[in-house]
């Protein structure tokens, strides 16, 4: 960018407060080329996309969405970016590093579809495995696109630059830290907005506390048998004053899970849309779309039609577009995919049965044996409705501990939560007999009935 004063932007964030783009200090150039990124129809697309997908048929307030989040964690990136320059010897400290953080930070969720989760799911039954990392990177890297020629004015290579950290599994330096650790932008950021835009009690964490504490230091990234990744590698760590805090971190993550992301309710919705997303893309590719009252011009047809799944295809949709055919399938001759696509419009909540929760675990009761009952039932209930599963009732698994497991972080060591005793990092279940206590990982199954009927069935009583 030129050296040229620019006018300073700010936006007003409702968890963050100002969010200022500074337009004359140290850093008025990475902030000016951040502004134009975010006017971008690519970014501006992100407005379209709810940041907790169908969360908001459960928690009315849930309607934020992924062009707020980025925002946030753009500006939670520079304030880590600031730990890294306060921690890191000079002679480690890098500008132009620290300057693809914090873009890659605000572009990180630009590659998500519309109902990100489900869609990626539907794409997977298309034999589609492309995730919104692989997106993101594409879009960023487009030629003729205006994020990669507004990253290209600002530096040579920083288009690349950033779509490789993105798509990075193994951190190459700390400043990796900012975008995927135990303590990332993305984290600090969706915890506290999804909690405060779902008014959900649960999942409050001492952010500034944790920041204060934030450290860097090296830990061992790959397993002990594994040579091509048994390296050191530095990132962040906390202090030992904030170790109380960081249990609270943990158990913040968990009911935020167990209670937002996994409510039973919204996990019915989910699946109704992936549902229905997986019998569009079958009637695309079959050439059977009138049997759900869409046609070819339709923009999901368009995306999982043979061959329509290019660049311009997906940034043609977003949440508007998926409810738009949704209110068209509502009206077309199929009956199952109508009831669905009623369902999801109106919001009928489906009839649900918990496996864990219907059959909990009996007195003195051993894991072990508690989880034999439980697959009885489940195969019990998979037979009983072998031929409606997928159909009329729907069927739920999903995995979620204290730690380890929770969002795949088990095969990433730079997400382990590491405490510093003594200057030597600990993981924390080292030292927090809570945490250990906590972390198995547990399996809810749940299935969603259409009716009560179905459901007693299910229960083994007579509808």
């Amino acid at each position: 960018m030129s050296g040229d004063l620019a006018k300073t932007q700010r936006i007003r964030d409702s968890v963050h407060g100002l969010i200022v783009f500074d337009g004359q200090g140290e850093d008025a150039a990475r902030d000016q080329t951040a502004w134009q990124l975010l006017n971008t129809p690519e970014m501006q697309r992100l407005r379209r996309v709810r940041q907790l997908g169908v969360s908001e048929l459960t928690f009315p307030g849930a309607t934020h969405t992924r062009f707020a989040h980025s925002v946030g964690v753009f500006d939670t990136a520079r304030r880590l970016i600031e730990v890294l320059k306060a921690k890191l010897p000079d002679d480690e400290w890098r500008h132009d590093r620290a300057d693809v953080v914090v873009f890659a930070a605000l572009l990180h969720d630009i590659g998500h579809g519309p109902f990100s989760h489900a869609f990626e799911e539907a794409q997977k039954a298309r034999g589609e495995e492309k995730n919104h990392e692989d997106w993101s990177a594409e879009i960023i890297l487009q030629e003729d696109g205006k994020i990669r020629r507004i990253l290209e004015r600002f530096r040579p290579g920083m288009a690349q630059d950033i779509a490789d950290l993105l798509r990075a599994d193994v951190p190459q330096d700390a400043y990796h830290a900012v975008v995927s650790s135990s303590f990332d932008a993305d984290r600090l950021d969706y915890l506290r907005r999804d909690r405060l835009m779902t008014g959900s009690g649960a999942g409050a964490i001492d952010f500034e506390w944790l920041l204060d504490n934030l450290r860097v230091a090296a830990i061992q990234i790959g397993a002990d048998d594994d040579d091509i990744f048994d390296a050191a590698q530095k990132t962040f760590c906390l202090d030992r004053k904030a170790f109380q805090a960081a249990e609270s971190f943990l158990l913040a993550r968990y009911h935020l899970f167990e209670q937002v992301y996994l409510h039973k309710t919204t996990r019915g919705f989910e699946q109704a849309v992936g549902q229905l997303l997986g019998w569009i893309a079958a009637a695309a590719r079959g050439g059977d779309l009138g049997r759900l009252g869409l046609d070819q011009f339709d923009p999901l047809a368009s995306f999982f039609a043979d061959g329509g799944g290019t660049l311009e295809n997906y940034l043609a949709l977003d949440d508007s577009i998926v409810w738009a055919s949704a209110a068209r399938v509502a009206k077309g001759p199929d009956a199952n995919a109508k009831r669905l696509a009623r369902r999801l419009l109106d919001r009928e909540p489906f009839k649900v049965l918990d496996i864990q929760g219907t059959y909990p675990r009996r007195p003195n009761e051993d894991l072990d044996a508690a989880e034999a009952r439980w697959q009885a039932e489940i195969q019990r209930i998979d037979e009983m409705f072998a031929d409606q599963i997928g159909i009329t009732v729907l069927k739920d698994v999903a995995s979620i501990s204290i730690y380890s497991e929770i969002g795949s972080d088990q095969t990433k060591a730079q997400k382990r939560l590491m405490i510093l005793v003594n200057e030597a990092p600990h993981e924390i279940t080292q030292l927090s007999d809570t945490i250990r206590a906590l972390q198995a990982k547990r399996t809810l199954v749940r299935y969603f009935f259409s009716s009560d009927g179905e459901r007693q069935r299910a229960l083994g009583g007579q509808p």
